[in-house]
């Protein structure tokens, strides 16, 4: 069957454009019916902004690598704290 972006609800359209009507009715085969979540974008690269900054710190530089991913020096902290296996 032909389907055409125009045939979808409204709210998908703009996925569809983006990512082509194919994949769309991949997306629609895998997930019909049920509810997805999408984290948000910061989630996805999470893992790896904590991984650059474990491989950046060198035992002083909280307050820069706060400065440089925007966040507070206790998060940086905690963040070398759950990886203290890592040094």
């Amino acid at each position: 069957m032909d389907l055409k972006i125009s045939d979808l609800p409204p709210q998908f359209e703009n996925i569809a454009i983006k990512i082509g009507i194919d994949i769309t009715k991949v997306l629609f085969e895998e997930f019909g019916g049920t509810s997805v979540y999408f984290p948000t974008e910061k989630m996805i690269y999470k893992e790896a902004r904590d991984r650059e900054i474990i491989a950046e710190y060198n035992g002083f530089n909280h307050k820069e690598l706060a400065f440089k991913y925007n966040m507070s020096e206790s998060y940086v902290r905690a963040i070398i704290n759950r990886n203290k296996k890592s040094f």
